[in-house]
């Protein structure tokens, strides 16, 4: 059973043991540095296109998440079973990435590091893996069963590495759980709160519109972090049965309020992140925006044939 879903379309899932056994036969390592403040789709976007920058480029992919963000204090692992080696020199882990200021210490220090090393760190890969380059090159890597675009790549990472552990697994298990959908359903993300800040948002009417003009559809799962999106659909289309796990207490999703909550809060809202997640992932069609780390990462998955974006016509990095 693939661990990242609750179904299988398109995924191909690639064993512990395979990569374990191609991944540590590299002596040069590339050391990521996950959780260090970013949104979570973000942070593990960034995970993904280096685990494959790493395989591509004969790198061993080492992971750094002491000090992770988002709800997981111990790491990694509070969430997700391993799949790599753990990078421990906490010194340098916990300096890779964290300003972009050449002169600071931190980076001075990570720098000296690597004078006298082979390795290289997140920051010296991170903005080519988000390049057009990078997502429209073909990969080859026949010992991990990888032949094909980023997608087909995708196909065989995102199961590896989107692994929750047992607790997490039942704990989302529980959570869809109670909300039952039909076989046959349209999956939109809308994406509002803080958001506003980057970016012109875009009406949720537009979702539907451009759900609508690809498939008929009676049945719709929403994730928003705005629970009055939910009751603007319904008002706008009432033929439509709208399902969600979004509730009354989501007004906006603000990354300052996010830092505010307990720990306890935190792990309940990644919890219905990732439920939420998930049942979109199994819908017959995805529409998202692209440009939001949620929905790029629908899209490396499915690929352009499942996931429709209203911001841009196909899946890219941005």
């Amino acid at each position: 059973m693939l661990y990242y879903t609750g179904c299988q379309k398109e995924a191909q899932e690639l064993t512990f043991e395979e990569y374990e056994q191609y991944n540590t036969q590299f002596k040069r390592r590339l050391i990521w540095h996950f959780g260090t403040g970013n949104g979570f789709y973000s942070e593990l976007n960034g995970v993904l296109l280096g685990v494959l920058y790493a395989a591509q480029y004969g790198y061993q992919f080492v992971m750094y998440a002491r000090d992770a963000n988002a709800g997981m204090p111990k790491g990694w692992e509070d969430v997700f079973r391993p799949f790599c080696p753990k990078f421990t020199m906490r010194l340098i882990g916990e300096s890779v990435l964290i300003s972009t200021r050449q002169n600071c210490r931190r980076n001075k220090l990570v720098n000296l590091y690597k004078m006298f090393s082979d390795d290289i760190t997140e920051d010296d890969v991170f903005w080519y893996t988000h390049t057009n380059r990078f997502a429209t090159a073909e990969y080859d890597i026949p010992a991990l069963g990888i032949k094909g675009d980023i997608h087909q790549a995708m196909k065989r990472i995102i199961p590896l590495v989107y692994r929750f552990n047992p607790q997490y697994r039942q704990r989302i298990d529980n959570l869809k759980a109670k909300v039952e959908m039909p076989e046959n359903y349209i999956g939109i993300h809308i994406r509002m709160g803080d958001k506003a800040n980057e970016t012109d948002l875009i009406p949720p009417r537009q979702y539907m519109e451009k759900a609508l003009a690809i498939k008929n559809v009676s049945n719709t799962f929403i994730y928003t972090d705005n629970v009055h999106i939910i009751n603007e659909l319904k008002d706008m289309y009432p033929e439509i049965t709208f399902h969600t796990l979004t509730d009354e207490k989501d007004t906006g999703y603000d990354m300052r309020r996010l830092a505010e909550m307990t720990q306890d809060e935190r792990q309940e809202q990644l919890v219905k992140m990732f439920a939420s997640i998930e049942i979109l992932l199994c819908s017959d069609l995805f529409v998202g925006t692209f440009s939001s780390n949620p929905g790029m990462f629908i899209g490396m998955l499915l690929g352009n044939r499942y996931a429709i974006g209203v911001d841009y016509p196909h899946w890219l990095l941005l």
